[in-house]
């Protein structure tokens, strides 16, 4: 598996997209012909289940 690029170091645009060829922060992307946006903006992907009838007593 690859190792995930460091957020800071990974330019802009590519941090909005979901495909795996980030580019560095040095390099200036106008746009890319390769962008696939994310589908909602999120700060942070959560993976917890979520509750039908709220919590359990």
């Amino acid at each position: 598996m690859k190792p995930s690029p460091n957020e800071k170091a990974v330019n802009p645009l590519c941090l909005k997209c979901l495909r795996n060829c980030k580019q560095p922060a040095a390099n200036l992307l106008l746009e890319c012909p390769r962008y696939f946006p994310l589908p909602f903006k999120v700060e942070k992907h959560r993976f917890d289940q979520m509750g039908l009838f709220g919590e359990d007593e």
